[in-house]
């Protein structure tokens, strides 16, 4: 069989393959004459450029069908997103937590800074306190809340001070919770210089 060089009649290759196919499974003639050459027959009736020329477009269908494609099914693809998505959601919490942990490390240092300060300004200013006092102060770009709270001890010349920092919302005008605490120990200015 011929295939035309015409523009518009003639079939592709793979047209071509696809014939051959056809006459390879379904030619139950073609399978009876290559039988008969295994097995060295001389008087079989066939024409051996036929049978040759509808062999090797066997031989060559078969090597298109047996060798796979190169590229991914969309089975393939889909479990590769599927897979991609588990680990950008993954990443994406350690991310948000990684960046959540900073920001509260940040404050409670800010907080711990705004302690110590108010903590030196007692001392530096020798202040007795009597019960509690509440007070707002701006540090560091923030607003704060320091809760001061006093009780006595075994000596009278010496009270315990616990003080509380919170952070302070402007914007809806209340405390939030309570960043740091801190305790010391404080004594009168009368007791010092004696």
């Amino acid at each position: 069989m011929k295939i035309k060089d015409s523009d518009d009649s003639s079939p592709s290759s793979c047209e071509a393959a696809l014939l051959g196919v056809k006459r390879c499974f379904t030619n139950l003639y073609t399978r009876s004459i290559a039988s008969r050459l295994a097995a060295g027959s001389s008087g079989a009736r066939f024409n051996r450029a036929h049978f040759e020329h509808s062999s090797s477009s066997c031989a060559r269908v078969k090597r298109c069908f047996t060798n796979p494609r190169s590229g991914f099914t969309l089975l393939e693809v889909m479990v590769a997103l599927a897979i991609f998505a588990v680990a950008a959601i993954a990443l994406t919490k350690v991310a948000m937590q990684y960046t959540q942990s900073t920001s509260n490390a940040i404050l409670r240092t800010k907080a711990q800074f705004v302690a110590m300060n108010e903590v030196a300004r007692m001392e530096i200013n020798q202040e007795w306190l009597d019960g509690t006092q509440s007070k707002q102060v701006t540090s560091q770009g923030e607003t704060w809340q320091i809760d001061k709270k006093a009780q006595s001890t075994i000596s009278p010349k010496i009270q315990r001070i616990e003080l509380q920092v919170s952070l302070f919302n402007n914007e809806q005008g209340k405390v939030e919770a309570g960043v740091t605490n801190l305790v010391f120990f404080n004594y009168p200015a009368k007791a010092r210089t004696q």
